[in-house]
């Protein structure tokens, strides 16, 4: 059985120069709720031309570039831009490994990465429903992250359900802190990193009507702290518009009037 499954791949090999092999794509959450993204993607690489060819780009990292190269539609983000601000894209190649020169083979990967934002428009306000996650100030002090509906673009099933296929990986990196609420499908393996956050997975499954709810809570220094910075900007804003000066003028006109008076009250004293 192995031996025919050997030979089916060969003989798959022999007609796809780029053979993805396995894709690995991380979802890293900040506590604003925009992520860095990571997708690793696995290729065999066949025929000494395209090894070379391969080799050759390794300076370009541009993912329009790699895309072309590979002749591949998994070249790309696995967000939907139409939902997701998706910014800063680079991709960097590996050199090839594990080749086999007499059977012309070589392995290479593709490392892509970038920042996925919210929308927002020209007065600085977010698009609402955009991003990866919807943010809400749940209740004080706690803070609650909502998966958007249309955010990830993987395959999909019939029923529109992301389809991961074999040796295919989606993972969320949570913020410090941050709980699950509500998970569905509930995730194949689950971490627990040294500094505190989570990490969800899924692979090689259908993620049937797949959402996601976690929560944050800060410490109530936070929140004392959040509220002095929030009163600074406040005051700055205030200050540094129209109104302004105006209100820097009467601020100094009282404060002359009343030290006048006090400086007469004491010569009439």
């Amino acid at each position: 059985m192995r031996k025919a499954l050997f030979a089916l791949l060969l003989l798959s090999l022999t007609y796809a120069e780029f053979t993805l092999t396995a894709m690995d794509v991380l979802v890293d959450v900040n506590a604003q709720g925009d992520a860095t993204v990571t997708e690793k993607l696995h290729y065999i690489i066949t025929s000494s031309y395209h090894i070379s060819l391969y080799e050759s780009n390794l300076a370009k990292t541009d993912i329009g570039s790699w895309g072309a190269l590979i002749g591949s539609d998994e070249v790309r983000s696995h967000l939907d831009n139409r939902v997701v601000s998706v910014e800063n894209v680079v991709v960097r190649p590996a050199p090839t490994s594990r080749c086999n020169p007499l059977a012309e083979l070589c392995h290479g990967e593709l490392t892509i990465t970038y920042e996925a934002k919210p929308y927002v428009r020209a007065d600085g306000e977010e698009v609402p429903g955009t991003g990866i996650f919807t943010v809400e100030q749940y209740k004080p002090r706690t803070t609650r992250y909502t998966l958007n509906e249309g955010a990830l673009q993987f395959q999909t099933s019939e029923l529109g359900d992301v389809v991961l296929g074999e040796n295919e990986r989606l993972s969320f990196m949570l913020p410090r802190g941050a709980k699950v609420a509500y998970v569905n499908p509930l995730p194949g393996n689950t971490e627990q990193t040294g500094d505190g956050r989570q990490q969800l997975s899924w692979e090689n499954e259908v993620l049937a009507h797949f959402s996601m709810v976690f929560e944050k809570e800060e410490g109530l220094d936070q929140e004392v702290i959040g509220f002095f910075i929030g009163a600074r900007s406040k005051l700055y804003d205030f200050l540094s518009g129209p109104q302004g000066l105006p209100a820097i003028a009467l601020v100094l006109i009282l404060a002359g009037s009343y030290l006048y008076l006090q400086t007469k009250q004491k010569k009439a004293a």
